[in-house]
């Protein structure tokens, strides 16, 4: 680890249980997990939070909004900056990503000093319930606990790792406890995949942690990471994770983006203000969807916006393919 920055604003007579949540995210990110953390603390009043951010690097001007957020929500946040050269020999599969989805495996070594538990979320995630009963939960001494991957990735997925289990776990959304990760040496078993050739992954670190439980975490219910931007989401949903390409901050097509764009409102960062999908002709059968949920909404002006931009997107897609 290089460097280590906090700032603490909980009040000193705080009577709350303490909640630590983690995140690795690189300097693009940063604003996205602030919206994140705004969703978590909204929908927990009850609890003192401590948020610890693991990253690669990040600007002063983030610095600057992850102390206001501390101040104007009055919690406490910790930013890592990680030495990623012990992570250089991990491999990438999506070359647009940062090795610091890696931070994930070394967080317990960090916290095991000053917590017992803690969740780990991505950034693209938003809390939309309380976490109270996920503090409470006997994981039956599994250093771990995460939601299964849908019927359709298990079966590929465990398949092409060869998991001799038949599972897999989506670790957007992870509930640790440290004293068994410890115990079990989950991250020193995460480090001997290093210097694989990266065919023998279809995923980065999600992989990795799959080989190392292989089946032997705690499986969460699913409401605690409903994929796909909460589409079908059940009525008791925790955690709305935007697992697909399509994100709320590009756009607005669901109820749930809407929310996500409250939580941005309410966060130190900049406010995104767009609605619209990018005018790409990929993106036409986006703007069918967003002109059906503006019909939804007793808009039918944008209803027939959407309705233009789908066919004349659609169109120019075709032409080119």
């Amino acid at each position: 680890m290089l460097s280590q920055v906090d700032f603490s604003f909980n009040p000193e007579d705080d009577q709350r249980i303490v909640g630590h949540v983690c995140y690795n995210v690189n300097e693009p990110f940063i604003s996205i997990m602030g919206t994140s953390m705004v969703s978590i603390v909204e929908n927990n009043p009850d609890i003192a939070f401590v948020f610890h951010i693991f990253t690669d690097g990040f600007s002063e001007q983030n610095e600057n909004y992850i102390q206001r957020f501390a101040q104007k929500f009055h919690c406490t946040c910790t930013i890592y900056v990680l030495n990623m050269d012990p992570f250089h020999d991990f491999h990438i599969k999506v070359a647009r990503f940062s090795r610091i989805t890696y931070g994930r495996i070394y967080m317990p070594k960090v916290l095991k000093k000053v917590a017992s538990r803690f969740i780990y979320v991505d950034a693209d995630a938003m809390c939309v319930n309380s976490l109270q009963k996920l503090w409470h939960l006997d994981m039956k001494g599994a250093a771990m606990g995460a939601v299964s991957e849908t019927s359709d990735a298990v079966k590929h997925r465990a398949g092409y790792l060869k998991l001799k289990n038949g599972k897999y776990f989506n670790d957007g959304i992870m509930l640790i406890d440290i004293n068994e990760w410890e115990k079990q040496h989950i991250t020193e078993k995460c480090f001997s995949y290093q210097c694989e050739p990266k065919e023998r992954f279809l995923g980065q670190s999600q992989d990795v942690l799959n080989l190392v439980f292989d089946g032997q975490n705690y499986f969460l219910p699913k409401e605690y990471n409903v994929y796909g931007g909460g589409y079908h989401a059940p009525s008791d949903s925790v955690f709305i994770h935007w697992t697909g390409r399509r994100k709320p901050w590009q756009m607005v097509l669901t109820d749930f983006d809407a929310q996500w764009r409250k939580y941005n409102e309410l966060s130190p960062w900049p406010t995104i203000t767009n609605i619209l999908p990018i005018k790409k002709p990929e993106n036409y059968h986006d703007f069918q969807q967003w002109g059906r949920y503006q019909k939804d909404h007793g808009n039918m002006a944008g209803y027939i916006k959407g309705l233009f931009w789908y066919s004349w997107l659609r169109i120019r897609y075709k032409l080119h393919f």
